[in-house]
């Protein structure tokens, strides 16, 4: 293979001898050889990248994952390419092209240490599945829906509407809550059955829904939060507020609100509300609505 390669060379530095380039024809010679091979593995890359898009669409991957995955394939061949351009014209010597390969590899490695963290930790999150995109998780101290999850980060839509990106490697590191439950355990663990009042249009959307069902449960969202009472106020005041709030919501939700006992600290009390919701968007509206009338409670119990 090499002798075809220098003779390759030796032929067209011949043909360009005539034309003055004694003293360039080598190179010259070695650049045009090169095409050839530029254009291989072109055609051997795009082999590879469509290979790698239809797999991962058979796989179900999220098409956020397929860019990145397409852009790490792409910097790679780039990197196979001016490696071949610079090994083949012998403008730099190969043990230069080695160590300056290693030099630069061990830089950008270094630059983007971070970077490269995030995407083993977005493998982890695909792969481990602790959310998907649709649920309402609290990750650290952010919280919101997974409108979105990639190699590098997971985009939360937040309560206020805007887009939060958190990285990969804070996934990981944090402590995630995932809200989702499937309702029918949650309400068997309670010693109560849960009857699915969704309307059904059509008979194969019934049928669909009740495979689904029974495949996953029916899947929904209790979503909680806490509330200090000060010891200031007079509790029985703040019960019975609690029980008339929660009584007014209880069409709202798919249970009734409970507010639980959490804690006695310093200062007061710490109570624990919990509400369940269809659709994790209604966290964000109804949800919302309901919070802030029920921590209104110091509005109505006047301290003692």
């Amino acid at each position: 293979m090499q002798d075809i390669y220098t003779s390759f060379v030796d032929f067209i530095r011949l043909l360009l001898e005539p034309f003055g380039l004694d003293t360039y024809a080598q190179n010259f010679a070695q650049i045009i050889v090169t095409i050839p091979l530029l254009i291989l593995l072109y055609i051997v890359y795009l082999i590879v990248m469509r290979a790698v898009t239809l797999s991962f669409r058979k796989a179900g991957m999220p098409v956020e994952a397929r860019s990145s995955v397409r852009m790490m394939l792409r910097l790679l061949f780039l990197g196979i390419a001016l490696s071949l351009i610079l090994g083949a014209t012998n403008l730099i010597d190969s043990t230069a092209i080695v160590t300056g390969g290693a030099l630069f590899g061990t830089a950008i490695g270094l630059a983007f240490s971070k970077a490269l963290s995030n995407i083993v930790s977005g493998f982890y999150v695909l792969g481990a599945r602790p959310f998907r995109v649709g649920d309402y998780v609290k990750i650290g101290d952010i919280e919101g829906i997974v409108t979105e999850i990639t190699l590098n980060y997971t985009r939360l839509l937040l309560a206020d509407y805007t887009r939060e990106f958190v990285p990969n490697g804070k996934v990981v590191d944090s402590q995630v809550t995932n809200y989702r439950i499937r309702i029918d355990d949650y309400m068997e663990e309670r010693g109560r059955e849960y009857q699915n009042d969704t309307p059904k249009a059509n008979l194969v959307r019934t049928a669909f829904s009740s495979l689904r069902e029974l495949a996953k449960g029916t899947e929904v969202f209790r979503y909680s939060f806490e509330l200090n009472v000060h010891k200031d106020y007079d509790i029985s005041l703040v019960h019975a507020y609690f029980d008339q709030i929660c009584e007014k919501w209880k069409d709202e939700f798919v249970d009734k609100p409970e507010v639980l006992f959490s804690a006695e600290v310093m200062f007061g009390l710490v109570y624990k509300v919990v509400y369940i919701v269809k659709d994790p968007m209604e966290i964000l509206g109804k949800g919302s609505d309901f919070t802030h009338e029920i921590s209104r409670f110091h509005f109505v119990a006047k301290a003692c």
